[in-house]
C-alpha cells in the first residue's frame, strides 16, 4: 500500500510540476501581449484559413489570444466522432455544396480548448455512396453558424490562397531563388506577384482587342502555366495603336 502511494504521489508530483512550468510559460506569453497592446492601440485585423494539420488546440487558443478572426478545421478526429453523435438526433442538414453538407453549434466547449467556438460538422457525399465528415471551427465576431453557406465558401477560399502560392512555385519558380540579397528577394517577389496578375490582365486585354485569326491561340481557354510557356517559347509583339489607346 505504501509502495503505490508513493508511487501515485510521484506522478501527482510530476504533473503539478508540469502545470506550473506551463503556468509560467503563459504568464510571460500574457505579459507580452500586453505589453505588445500597449504600444499599438489600433492592432492590424488579419483573418487566418488554417488547414487540418494546424488546427491543433494549441494553435487555436495562441491566435485567439493575439486577437485575430479564425477559421479552422479541428485536428482531433476525436472532435468529429463526438459531432457524429451530436447530429443523429438532428436532421437539419444545411446543403453548402454541390456534394456538401453542413450541421453547426454556436458557443462550443470542446474538451481541452480552453475558448468556446463556433463549431460545424460537414459531411461529403463522395462516389462510392459513403460519407466523408470533418469538423469546423470558427472564432470571431461573424455568427457564422446563422449563414453556413458563407463559412463554407469563406473556409474553402483559402484553395485559391494555395493555387496562387503552388503557381508562383511550379509556374514561376520562387521556389528557386535567383538571388541572395534580401532586397533582390523581395523584388524577385514582387515581380513574380506582378507578373501572376499581369498575365490575367493581359488574357482579357488580347481578347477583347485582337483580331481573330485562323491559327489563334485560344488564350482565354489556355491555363496560366500553359500560357507562360507558349509566351516563353515564342517571338511575339503586341502594338496598341492610337485609335485604342
Amino acid at each position: 500500500m505504501v509502495a503505490t502511494a508513493q508511487k501515485r504521489l510521484e506522478k501527482t508530483l510530476r504533473l503539478l510540476q508540469a502545470h506550473l512550468e506551463q503556468e509560467k510559460v503563459l504568464q510571460t506569453r500574457l505579459q507580452h501581449f500586453e505589453q505588445e497592446n500597449a504600444a499599438k492601440p489600433n492592432p492590424m485585423e488579419i483573418r487566418f484559413r488554417i488547414d487540418v494539420g494546424f488546427g491543433t488546440y494549441d494553435n487555436i487558443a495562441l491566435l485567439i489570444e493575439m486577437g485575430y478572426e479564425l477559421y479552422t478545421k479541428l485536428h482531433n478526429h476525436k472532435v468529429v466522432q463526438a459531432l457524429q453523435k451530436m447530429a443523429q438526433s438532428n436532421i437539419s442538414w444545411t446543403r453548402v455544396g454541390k456534394n456538401a453538407e453542413m450541421i453547426a453549434w454556436s458557443a462550443l466547449q470542446l474538451d481541452r480548448c480552453p475558448y468556446p467556438l463556433q463549431v460545424a460538422l460537414e459531411r461529403f457525399h463522395t462516389g462510392d455512396k459513403k460519407l466523408k465528415h470533418s469538423a469546423l471551427a470558427y472564432f470571431g465576431n461573424a455568427p457564422v453558424t446563422e449563414d453556413l453557406l458563407f463559412w463554407f465558401a469563406t473556409y474553402n477560399g483559402r484553395q485559391t490562397i494555395d493555387a496562387g502560392i503552388k503557381e508562383t512555385k511550379q509556374v514561376f519558380y520562387l521556389h528557386r531563388l535567383k538571388v541572395r540579397s534580401e532586397p533582390a528577394i523581395f523584388l524577385q517577389e514582387a515581380m513574380t506577384i506582378f507578373a501572376a496578375n499581369f498575365i490575367r490582365w493581359a488574357t482579357v486585354w488580347i481578347a477583347q482587342h485582337s483580331k481573330p485569326e485562323q491559327d489563334q491561340l485560344p488564350i482565354e481557354k489556355m491555363a496560366i502555366k500553359r500560357q507562360v510557356q507558349v509566351a516563353a517559347h515564342t517571338s511575339a509583339s503586341i502594338i496598341q495603336t492610337a485609335e485604342g489607346m
